[in-house]
């Protein structure tokens, strides 16, 4: 009897580790695609603000400015974003060390990069009047992308360590902020301009940032020695880091390069239509994306239950890219017909084809996140890149011979040769045909006895 009650206790204490996992995972995709819809929303909001309050001349440059702001951080991360994920949830000490670490390298990469941008390229690239030239503009654009670059790293410690939680409100934080600077600005700095915009949103960003590092440390009890960046604590990990950059520029550059192949082969018209389609289509990718990553940071928290937790978020991907594209095929016309009757009749068809792409980008988020939890993120960046430039040649030919269809159907050819390429292993860990990943300790061997450990 006694064996049997330690046998029920032991399973029910099973059971409960898998609840709480389960839980962390669904609160952390939630939190993220919350994130994700509040922050367009008010994005939306500020926008339209920003267009009473400022002459659209000083829009279109503050825009410009924030869109390569946005292009630019992402870079200067340097791979320490998804490397704090995978990385915190095994250390017992000196976490608050390698965040602040990543941060400050994080931060003066960024500047500094943004500061090369500012004086190699033409001022037209950057929006800010001035910048390369006038010393106030540069070094406020360099700023803003050392700012959103931090801020970009700081949400992924917060989602590997606390869940999407705190991620929320520091990006609630951020869109309330940026909105009441933006009223303040406009009233009192009006004659700065775009200024005025872009500087309310790198005001916004420090504040965010400061008020939930203020946060963190209290709740966590961390001290600002323990806070001090040191260049021990990235000793053995700065390799692993640019693994992970380069599978990150893997996933991100056909996001951002595939308006340009529309632009340099159709024409800055057809670009204008097709990002309005991706635009729309990017609802679509919300949730599988935010499932695939909660998945990666819940992995990284505890690989017991990894295989579990990938049918969860493969089932419930793949209902809401089928959901969503019941939606967008009777109604994708309508929902364009927002931007403008031209955009719906010349759009239309290319944003089913975005739509259709889901299904292959479900299974690539996935194997993605398999290499990532299994230590396998070299083999995987190149693997990735491959496909990368299979999808930009598929997408540039498509559009030679078939305009802006053309393009949405070279894209999905391409993914559908992903998913081909990457499905078996996918397919193989949802039919539990492949261990669980082995959760690694901490301290980590220092590079060069570095041990991987995982699938296979």
């Amino acid at each position: 009897m006694a064996k049997q009650r330690r046998l029920a206790d032991t399973t029910c204490d099973d059971v409960t580790d898998h609840q709480r996992q389960r839980g962390f995972l669904v609160r952390s995709a939630l939190a993220l695609v919350s994130t994700s819809f509040l922050t367009s929303g008010l994005g939306f909001i500020y926008w339209a603000v920003s267009a009473r309050l400022f002459p659209p001349s000083n829009l279109g440059e503050a825009a410009t400015a924030i869109a390569a702001m946005n292009l630019i951080a992402p870079l200067t991360t340097l791979g320490f974003g998804t490397l704090l994920l995978a990385e915190l949830p095994a250390m017992r000490a000196r976490r608050a060390e390698l965040v602040s670490t990543a941060a400050a390298v994080s931060g003066a990469v960024g500047g500094a990069l943004a500061l090369i941008c500012a004086m190699v390229l033409p001022s037209e690239f950057l929006g800010l009047p001035g910048v390369g030239h006038d010393g106030t503009a540069t070094l406020l654009f360099a700023a803003g992308v050392a700012a959103q670059g931090v801020g970009l790293l700081l949400d992924s410690a917060l989602l590997s360590v606390a869940g999407g939680g705190p991620q929320l409100w520091r990006n609630a934080t951020l869109a309330v902020v940026k909105l009441v600077l933006l009223v303040a600005f406009a009233l009192t700095l009006s004659q700065h301009g775009s200024l005025s915009i872009y500087a309310s949103w790198f005001l916004a960003n420090v504040v965010s940032i400061v008020m939930i590092t203020i946060w963190l440390a209290r709740k966590r009890q961390v001290t600002l020695r323990q806070m001090w960046p040191t260049r021990s604590a990235l000793q053995g990990l700065r390799y692993v880091a640019a693994q992970h950059h380069a599978l990150n520029l893997a996933l991100q550059v056909p996001y951002f390069a595939m308006p340009i192949v529309a632009n340099v082969i159709l024409g800055s018209e057809q670009a204008g239509y097709l990002y309005s389609t991706w635009s729309v289509a990017g609802f679509v990718f919300v949730l599988p994306i935010a499932l695939s990553t909660a998945l990666f940071a819940s992995g990284a928290r505890d690989t017991s239950t990894f295989v579990t937790e990938l049918r969860f978020t493969l089932r419930y991907s793949l209902a809401a890219c089928f959901a969503a594209n019941l939606v967008i095929l009777p109604l994708g016309g309508v929902v364009l017909h927002v931007f403008g009757s031209a955009y719906a009749n010349n759009g239309r068809a290319t944003l089913v084809l975005l739509c259709l792409a889901g299904f292959g980008l479900i299974v690539k988020d996935h194997h993605v996140t398999i290499a990532r939890i299994t230590g396998r993120v070299g083999r995987e960046a190149l693997l990735l890149w491959a496909l990368t430039a299979c999808e930009l040649v598929a997408a540039s030919v498509g559009a030679s011979l078939n305009g802006l269809t053309g393009l949405g159907q070279g894209w999905l050819l391409a993914v559908v040769l992903e998913a081909l390429v990457l499905g078996p292993l996918v397919l193989r860990a949802y039919l539990g045909r492949i261990e669980p990943p082995v959760r690694r300790s901490w301290p980590m061997p220092l590079r060069g006895s570095r041990i991987r450990q995982g699938i296979g």
